[in-house]
């Protein structure tokens, strides 16, 4: 049984992270168990799936509770993972509040603080934000409302989630508001809104389509693969 260990900075990432495991390695090959920091200073588990003679993955999502948190988290646990069996740790956070022309610098910076050892160690940034991967997924958006058309939004917003490159976009997480408030729904992060938009997302597209026109969510997915498909 090969391990993994995920580091993620809030609600948001932890749902979508976890149906996105569940959709590449099929429910039955994975175990999950989910840490969370959030609202406090140390974590707790949320839940643990049973590991049987089908499982073939047990992955760690670990909640750090802020985008600040995920780099130090991911050091001070690095050691015990390893002597846990961890084969990868990977990380996940927003670039957003920085500025996207401080990308570069910001990755920098969080690379040359990840610790060195014997098993690989990736940080991973959502550019802007996650809620980018989720526009940029706009199949999803008619599930919600078949008003939510790609044409519908760029009359109503003034871009295209179909055509555009959602990882430009300033702050995608207020778009996700703008669009889902235009037609009567919430996008507050609730863990009930959460939820259903984990649902309606197509993973099949995400996986085949989004991995080659959204850099970020390639490079994440990518190091996911390398895990599952490595000997």
């Amino acid at each position: 049984m090969k391990k993994l260990a995920i580091f993620v900075e809030g609600l948001t990432e932890q749902i979508f992270v976890e149906k996105l495991l569940k959709e590449i390695a099929g429910i039955i090959n994975i175990s999950i168990e989910i840490q969370s920091k959030e609202g406090r200073n140390f974590a707790t588990l949320i839940m643990k799936y049973p590991v049987t003679c089908a499982t073939k993955f047990y992955v760690l999502i670990y909640n750090s509770g802020g985008e600040n948190n995920v780099v130090s988290d991911m050091k001070d646990q690095y050691n015990s993972l390893t002597a846990s069996g961890y084969e990868r740790v990977i990380g996940l956070r927003d670039v957003y509040p920085i500025p996207l022309a401080q990308k570069s610098r910001l990755q920098s910076g969080l690379r040359s603080s990840l610790p060195t050892g014997t098993i690989p160690i990736n940080i991973v940034l959502a550019v802007m934000e996650i809620e980018a991967w989720f526009l940029a997924e706009y199949n999803h958006l008619l599930k919600i409302d078949p008003r939510l058309t790609p044409d519908q939004i760029q009359a109503s917003f003034g871009f295209n989630p179909k055509t555009d490159d959602m990882e430009q976009r300033a702050n995608p997480a207020d778009d996700m508001k703008q669009i889902y408030n235009y037609v009567g729904k919430g996008y507050n992060k609730r863990e009930k809104q959460l939820n259903r938009l984990a649902s309606n997302l197509d993973y099949e597209f995400i996986y085949i389509k989004l991995v080659n026109s959204v850099p970020s969510l390639g490079k994440f997915i990518k190091h996911i693969d390398k895990y599952m498909i490595s000997p």
